[in-house]
């Protein structure tokens, strides 16, 4: 595996999720800081280093291209990318807002190679036993759901510069931690037919750093919170059905889902999880689903369900501005 963009969340979360890893070994990096691809080489073992994204691409070999870079920067390495025929995971989100998001998806559109968006929650055992405790209907039928994840930005951080640039960074905390628990919805529950959204600005004046979202289903409603300035988040999880219930307190974050709490009436079970490194996963669970055909590995996060991530935050928007309901069925 090849990494473009390595210095930032490359460095952070990806790099160490996949040093122990006995399915792939990342062999080069690239990225615009000689100094940082210097030192990451040598603090990880990594062969080689560049920066430029173009030699990287056309010196190496591999079967595997992660783009760790910011959104903003994701249709440029995207283009180079395809160029190669080889697989792609691309780093969250998939553009900085839906029109961008829009280009990438024409860009992909004749791609015949896998590709996926990395939304590391998707990637643990947790998530997939809420999806098969709904689906076997034992909470009954799910009436209401919230999710939260919110944080305290460091505005003293080399990423806060992008982040709080309204068009770099997309225009809010949707953007960034919150499209993960946008993306974590639609995998569990699929396609809203409508959003409501309420959003405004506490600390940052550029962007919203509190965000909203009601996302309307049929027979249920999911309730989305994402903040850039809560120092005391709860980032809880919680799925109410007409039988029962699923909880998990303080789960929605970088750190994998440590217990599950499922009460179905009056029979509490309590289900714990052995920590798992979910960068880690998530670029093990594409190579199991793509290379090794396994179909019990989780495939991830399609470009479909990016581009409807990012469109729900649009509308999330749009919701707050006009304080209307936006149908998705439009």
């Amino acid at each position: 595996m090849i990494i473009i963009g390595a210095t930032g969340s490359g460095y952070k979360r990806t790099i160490p999720g996949v040093k122990e890893s006995n399915l792939c070994e990342v062999t080069a990096i690239q990225g615009r800081n000689e100094e940082k691809l210097s030192k990451i080489c040598k603090e990880f073992n990594i062969g080689r280093y560049y920066t430029d994204t173009f030699e990287m691409l056309s010196k190496e070999e591999f079967d595997l291209i992660y783009i760790a870079n910011p959104p903003f920067m994701h249709y440029e390495s995207i283009n180079e990318a395809v160029k190669t025929g080889k697989a792609i995971i691309c780093e969250k989100p998939l553009a900085s807002d839906y029109s961008n998001a829009l280009k990438i998806q024409d860009l992909l559109k004749d791609y015949t190679a896998p590709f996926m968006v990395a939304h590391h929650l998707r990637h643990q055992k947790a998530y997939d036993d809420i999806k098969k405790i709904i689906k076997d209907g034992k909470i009954g039928q799910v009436e209401y759901v919230h999710f939260q994840w919110g944080f305290h930005l460091n505005t003293d951080a080399a990423n806060a510069k992008w982040k709080l640039d309204e068009t770099l960074g997309g225009g809010g905390t949707f953007s960034d931690n919150g499209v993960h628990i946008v993306d974590f919805a639609i995998g569990l529950f699929g396609k809203p037919e409508g959003v409501y959204g309420h959003c405004f600005r506490e600390e940052f004046e550029q962007v919203y750093d509190n965000e909203t979202a009601m996302l309307c289903y049929k027979n249920n409603t999911v309730i989305l919170n994402s903040s850039q300035n809560m120092y005391s988040p709860g980032n809880h999880l919680l799925i109410y059905g007409t039988e029962g219930k699923i909880e998990s307190f303080s789960a929605l974050g970088e750190k994998s889902i440590t217990k599950l709490i499922v009460t179905q009436r009056n029979n509490e079970e309590v289900i714990d999880y052995s920590v798992s490194h979910l960068y880690g996963a998530e670029v093990e669970n594409f190579i199991r689903h793509y290379f090794l055909n396994d179909i019990d590995a989780n495939a991830g996060t399609t470009v479909e369900d990016a581009l409807l991530s990012l469109k729900i935050i649009d509308l999330v928007r749009k919701a707050h501005n006009s304080k209307r309901y936006y149908s998705l069925n439009e």
